[in-house]
């Protein structure tokens, strides 16, 4: 007997709908018990005459309605996991729902462990371990980035490239296991460099897939963006501005930010750190230099830096250059309070050495909210100008580990082979590499590598 487990698997809080599911042997009899259709249970004959349809009926403790629900009965083999499984669509009530799910316990089921249903389609055979975890990635998705990563995945992406690796390997050792088996014979084989340059060929596609699933992983965490310049430049107002909230405080007084502060928000998709530093400028209090020597260390490691200018006071562009020339290379420079500038600021004053340090200039009035939307555009292009997800590959922790595994053993089979190393040594390193790229999508026996792959994903799942 297959045992029997049950879950919520939307999301918690209210909703239009909630969805408790059942996997199990018991996943008929346990339905039976709860699911009435004009105050009369249904029947297996019914349910199985239904199967894969939805079933508008009751749910029923003891007797009594409890909700009127959508029944869906998936039959082995043909279901998610490969089992037996019911999903009962109830009204998004969460007292709701945890009575249903509490009635579906004590009919028969137990509770789901995290990612239980999916590690059951594994199991069985309906999903390969780079599905299952592509299926993780694309639930748990932060920005648009990590979605259509995980949306390559979901749809065979690393299934697609590994048995690549995998066929070309099975050929390399055919060859050498053939050169070996025939030596004596009167046979041709592929040449010594021929299928050196299999191998690093072979080599060369396992270092791409790392290397672009570095950049990937770069892609889907958070960009820092530090708002950096000098007291009063209006850095505070533009935090607010846009995270939507009064969260720096806003004063005339020099020194009022006398340490960073940190908000994270997307920006279409994009997640972003952003950061309000304390005003970089000479000072005596202790504490205040502190909060600017942290403020100078963010904007050094921030992916985008917003230099903040006050164009309400008379502008020196030698004194600009000496104060900010440290961290100037590569920054948007934020013109701000344009609509009160002084007339010694001229855009054309930045022109002289836009190129020098690679600068991108903007125009704001954080008062009247002019240019803003220039810069936020300003901001997505410098966030998004290198990310593009068309060529990219997301790899696992897990399944970047068998790769380099992989990698590693061509390079010593490579090297054993420009010695003149015999077949019957180097082929154990193409061996090695069958057995690794195995582990990416095939049957993974340890139950403790198996835990923590699908502990990651949530109860219902």
């Amino acid at each position: 007997m297959i045992d029997t487990i049950a879950a919520l698997s939307t999301a918690q809080g209210p909703g239009a709908i909630g969805i408790l599911r059942v996997s199990g042997s018991l996943v008929l009899p346990i339905s039976l018990s709860v699911l009435e259709k004009n105050r009369t249970p249904l029947t297996e004959p019914f349910i199985q005459n239904q199967k894969r349809s939805a079933i508008f009926c009751d749910f029923v403790e003891n007797g009594k309605p409890l909700d009127q629900i959508v029944f869906f009965y998936f039959p082995a083999p043909n279901s998610y996991t490969g089992e037996d499984l019911a999903e009962f669509h109830l009204h998004g009530n969460p007292i709701l729902l945890k009575r249903a799910l509490h009635i579906l316990f004590e009919k028969g089921a137990r509770p789901a462990q995290k990612g239980e249903f999916t590690k059951r389609a594994y199991l069985n055979g309906k999903i390969n371990l780079s599905g299952a975890e592509a299926i993780s990635r694309l639930i748990e998705a932060r920005s648009k980035y990590e979605l259509e990563l995980a949306q390559k995945n979901v749809f065979g992406e690393i299934t697609k490239l590994s048995s690549k690796i995998r066929s070309d390997l099975i050929s390399l050792k055919a060859e050498c296991e053939a050169e070996i088996d025939f030596s004596t014979e009167d046979l041709t084989f592929e040449s010594l460099e021929q299928r050196k340059q299999r191998m690093i060929s072979l080599k060369i596609l396992c270092s791409k897939l790392i290397k672009d699933s570095e950049r990937a992983e770069s892609l889907i965490l958070q960009s820092t963006v530090v708002l950096f310049g000098e007291p009063n430049t209006g850095k505070s107002s533009l935090m607010n501005l846009l995270i939507g909230k009064d969260r720096s405080i806003i004063s005339d007084v020099p020194g009022t930010t006398r340490d960073y502060i940190a908000e994270e928000l997307s920006l279409d998709g994009i997640p972003i750190r952003l950061i309000d530093t304390a005003g970089i400028r000479d000072t005596t209090d202790s504490i205040e230099q502190m909060g600017i020597e942290r403020s100078k260390r963010e904007a050094d490691s921030a992916n985008v830096k917003l230099l903040l200018i006050d164009t309400s006071l008379p502008f020196d562009k030698q004194l600009f250059l000496e104060k900010h020339k440290e961290r100037l290379f590569g920054s948007l420079i934020v013109a701000n309070k344009i609509d009160a500038k002084h007339p010694s600021w001229q855009i054309e004053s930045i022109h002289d050495f836009k190129e020098e340090f690679q600068l991108t200039i903007s125009e704001i009035s954080c008062k009247t909210k002019q240019g803003i939307p220039e810069l936020l555009e300003l901001l997505k292009s410098k966030l998004t100008s290198k990310d593009n997800t068309e060529d990219l590959v997301l790899l696992e922790d897990r399944q970047r580990y068998h790769i380099q595994k992989i990698e590693s053993s061509l390079a010593e089979a490579i090297q054993l082979m420009e010695v003149d190393t015999p077949a019957e040594v180097y082929i154990q390193e193409i061996n090695t590499a069958i057995s690794e790229i195995g582990q990416v999508n095939g049957i993974v026996e340890n139950e403790e590598i198996l835990g923590r792959i699908f502990s990651k994903f949530c109860v219902g799942k």
